[in-house]
């Protein structure tokens, strides 16, 4: 069974390596910095499966493991985290991880779990998260803001991709967790909710004196 490692720095690669060292079938083919989109080298080494730590920033675990499925649809995609919260566990879910497994489970069952979940015979449903009874709006991430910020201004995927320096494949990954969050079904509609329910700054009009007298200087 050939492993391969995303992570964001070389220790927390080798440590994930320590760990599965031991396990019977496993061999590690290498490690990819999950700081930077990555798909292409990690076609190139052909897993069976990818463990992707969760990095230091949310976004980019989330960015990676959308890349990677779009990119590997038939790899299993584990993900190793220290948040086993339903509301991180849910968007870790939709981005495409296959299973998700504590950094706190004991070091011996570690490849154990690993190769069950490889070939199939695990399965963990994640429960809900727990939302009030009242109706509450939304709640966007931070890159999802930003995006949807950018959407509304009026660049394209491509455009926001270059933007922010992510793969437009993320951008629609995004935008389509934001049309499923406010119940629309565009750009449009989605930048018309978020202005009226405040969820977005609306742009602020320029002063129009202000203007006449800098055209008139």
């Amino acid at each position: 069974m050939r492993v391969l490692i995303v992570a964001d720095h070389t220790l927390a690669a080798e440590g994930i390596q320590r760990e599965i060292r031991h396990a019977s079938g496993c061999h590690v083919v290498g490690f990819v910095d999950g700081r930077w989109p990555c798909a292409a080298a990690v076609i190139k080494e052909q897993p069976d499966v990818v463990l992707v730590d969760d990095m230091r920033d949310a976004e980019v675990t989330l960015e990676r493991i959308a890349e990677l499925r779009q990119a590997l649809p038939a790899t299993k995609l584990l993900l190793l985290t220290l948040q086993m919260e339903p509301g991180w566990l849910g968007q870790a879910c939709a981005a495409g991880i296959d299973a998700a497994v504590a950094k706190t489970v004991h070091s011996g069952s570690f490849g154990t779990l690993l190769r069950e979940v490889v070939r199939g015979t695990v399965f963990h449903a994640f429960p809900p998260a727990q939302t009030p009874a009242a109706a509450i709006l939304p709640s966007l991430t931070h890159r999802e803001r930003e995006i949807l910020q950018l959407a509304a201004a009026g660049l394209s995927n491509c455009g926001i991709a270059q933007r922010l320096w992510v793969t437009e494949q993320t951008i629609k990954f995004h935008l389509s967790n934001v049309y499923r969050k406010l119940g629309v079904a565009n750009r449009t509609q989605a930048s018309l909710y978020a202005y009226e329910n405040g969820l977005l700054e609306l742009p602020v009009a320029p002063n129009i004196a202000d203007a006449s007298a800098s055209i008139a200087a």
